[in-house]
């Protein structure tokens, strides 16, 4: 049995392509999975509920900038190396799977310390002060977009990591539709989107010849009063995988934050994006992102305004006739296919 440990916290963008890992390799009895996160996030839920052992690892952020947290938090990270160590003996773990953050860190540089392979993808951009760190001691790093150190040895780009659940129903996948009316799909993200859906609410009475799927996050549910107002709007509090792909499927356009996951799955489902990138994200990725859509695949760019609802209208208006007339499967596994071949 090859036991191999996952490593990630905080944000579902990051937290689901460990799962899209996991649900790839689950069926091959010669591995086990152990995740280490924080109790509280949202990994903790998922892992348990994809039947992986869980472990919780307390970490703290490292700031750049005065803080008196600077002078203790470090020290607690220090600690958890120890318990890496620990966990390494206690679970014989073979591999690690960093996706990114602090949680990450500690467990990564105890696994360098005994020897043990360490893997880590970075999504974004731009990396992370963690992963900046973690790179100098993995085994191989992995890259959802191109960048100066790709050399195919160390550093490795395999595009995103996308989870097989949106493909569960493939003998469907391929029957597409036109629809009578455009479909936009809104799904901007829980966190720092409140923007966006206050700006698509103050036009909605001006689209009514428009037909929107809105996911709302767990930020965001006080809108929902708002928008089950309009016939022509559907919403999902969460949508799981499996609604995904049924959504993606039917979509023509999307407005979207610059979350690397969520563009990937909707380059894979051949939508149209209009990307608002959250201004405020760290080495701000997220504009890199979305320049890297708008320059590759023509994706259009938006910044947050006092115009952007009307911005918003501008496009919607530009695009009213456009329609998706295919899906855009091929390699949809090659990010997967290229982890399972440098782990097994």
């Amino acid at each position: 049995m090859k036991n191999i440990a996952l490593t990630w916290w905080w944000t579902w963008g990051h937290i689901f392509p460990l799962i899209s890992i996991y649900n790839y390799l689950k069926n091959n009895s010669e591995l086990n999975f152990i995740w280490f996160g924080d109790e509280d996030g949202l990994e903790a839920e998922l892992a348990m509920k994809n039947g992986m052992k869980f472990e919780h690892i307390p970490s703290w952020k490292i700031r750049r900038y005065f803080d008196i947290r600077n002078f203790f938090e470090p020290l607690k990270n220090l600690s958890w190396i120890f318990w890496g160590i620990y966990f390494i003996f206690y679970y014989k773990i073979d591999t690690i799977f960093s996706k990114w953050g602090f949680v990450g860190l500690p467990m990564c540089i105890a696994w360098a310390i005994m020897r043990k392979k360490v893997y880590i993808h970075e999504s974004d951009t731009a990396s992370g002060l963690a992963n900046r760190i973690i790179s100098r001691f993995a085994t191989k790093i992995f890259y959802t977009f191109p960048n100066e150190k790709i050399d195919w040895k160390k550093h490795i780009l395999i595009w995103q990591i996308l989870n097989p659940e949106l493909l569960n129903n493939v003998d469907k996948v391929w029957e597409l539709e036109e629809n009578e009316k455009l479909e936009v799909l809104v799904i901007a993200g829980s966190q720092g989107s409140t923007i966006i859906f206050e700006n698509i609410k103050s036009i909605l009475n001006n689209l009514i010849d428009i037909n929107f799927t809105i996911i709302l996050g767990e930020k965001n549910l006080h809108f929902r009063t708002d928008f089950e107002k309009y016939n022509n709007v559907t919403l999902y509090d969460f949508a799981t995988q499996e609604e995904l792909w049924e959504i993606y499927k039917k979509t023509d356009i999307a407005i979207s934050r610059a979350w690397a996951t969520t563009l990937w799955e909707l380059y894979f489902f051949w939508v149209h994006t209009i990307i608002i990138p959250l201004e405020w994200s760290a080495q701000n990725h997220q504009e890199s992102n979305g320049t890297y859509f708008h320059e590759t695949f023509g994706s259009d760019i938006l910044k947050e305004s006092d115009k952007l609802n009307l911005e918003i209208f501008r496009l919607l208006g530009k695009y009213k006739d456009l329609r998706k007339g295919w899906l855009n499967m091929k390699n949809f596994f090659y990010a997967l296919d290229k982890i399972k071949e440098e782990i097994l």
